[in-house]
């Protein structure tokens, strides 16, 4: 019995374009000892394609894609190597064919497909995991190292203003919940908190509020701060339902918050307790390093009804 094989993209392994989440990701894979690694040049040959990475598995053509818009899945170039298999990390989860077909018609993509062939190639797609915020990249594996720290507010959000999320920075505000505004890329003037001070914030808020980012038409808006907030064994409180592989259950792993959530009531409606050691349970077994490469095993059994050996 031998391992299975996993060719990856040699470029990508060495995170040459800085897509986020790719170098880390790929790297839990190829490090795992899990599979007999080579590595190849094939790329998705679209100004995009560098947010998403060819993967070899076995004799399965796979595409990972760690992009928030549609591309590079949801091109002719990569309908063009006919992928066994597509795993999206933002992929949408459809409530129907007709609101995917109606996507397709408002956006112009792949309408030289019949509507059969459409689906079919939906078919291919899907979700995974996700990965940590920069400043929590250095404590993955470590996260028994955080003393807990006296609780010294209800939450906070420190992120971009965008327009989508006025309804909920006005709600935040109107709580007396801070909101600080930021550009993370903005190295010099878009950080209004230091590294230290950020996850100093995290640890003494009682709660990890985290407030969707962005998406398209045909992706949701996961954030990885929940990915964060869960390795600091926060209760999560998310203001949209993400997508994975295996369900992060409403109610269980997280709680669900809108405009109309008396966030001060939350204590005595749920048992914050359960919901946070249930959130950090979900990202040991399915975003930690040894949660990604297993849930990688686990969509290419399901996907593939492959044992993980070979002859």
């Amino acid at each position: 019995m031998t391992k299975p094989s996993l060719s990856i993209c040699e470029r990508d392994a060495q995170g040459r374009h800085q897509t986020l989440g790719m170098k880390e990701i790929i790297g839990y894979l190829v490090d795992s000892g899990e599979f007999e690694v080579t590595y190849h040049k094939d790329i998705v040959n679209h100004p995009k394609g560098i947010r998403g990475t060819i993967v070899y598995y076995n004799d399965k053509k796979i595409l990972i894609d760690f992009w928030e818009y549609g591309t590079p899945a949801y091109t002719g170039e990569a309908l063009g190597h006919n992928f066994d298999l597509i795993i999206k990390l933002q992929h949408r989860a459809w409530t129907s064919l007709h609101h995917f077909h109606r996507a397709c018609q408002r956006k112009n993509v792949f309408m030289g497909l019949t509507p059969e062939d459409r689906e079919a190639y939906l078919a291919k797609f899907v979700p995974w995991t996700f990965f940590p915020s920069r400043i929590m990249l250095p404590f993955v594996d470590k996260e028994n190292d955080f003393e807990p720290l006296p609780i010294e507010r209800l939450a906070f959000f420190c992120g971009k203003g965008w327009k989508s999320r006025s309804s909920m920075v006005k709600k935040l505000q109107d709580e007396g919940i801070e909101w600080v505004q930021s550009s993370q890329e903005r190295v010099r003037k878009g950080r209004p908190l230091t590294d230290e001070q950020y996850i100093n914030y995290m640890r003494t808020s009682k709660f990890g509020l985290v407030l969707h980012g962005r998406c398209s038409m045909f992706t949701e808006p996961k954030n990885r701060r929940e990915i964060d907030y869960m390795m600091l064994k926060k209760p999560l409180l998310l203001n949209y339902k993400p997508f994975y592989y295996n369900s992060l259950e409403e109610g269980k792993h997280y709680i669900y918050i809108n405009e109309n959530t008396a966030l001060k009531n939350l204590e005595n409606e749920y048992n914050i307790n359960d919901i946070a050691q249930n959130g950090y349970q979900w990202y040991k077994d399915n975003a930690s390093p040894k949660g990604v490469v297993s849930t990688f095993k686990q969509i290419m059994k399901d996907r593939f009804d492959d044992t993980g050996n070979q002859e």
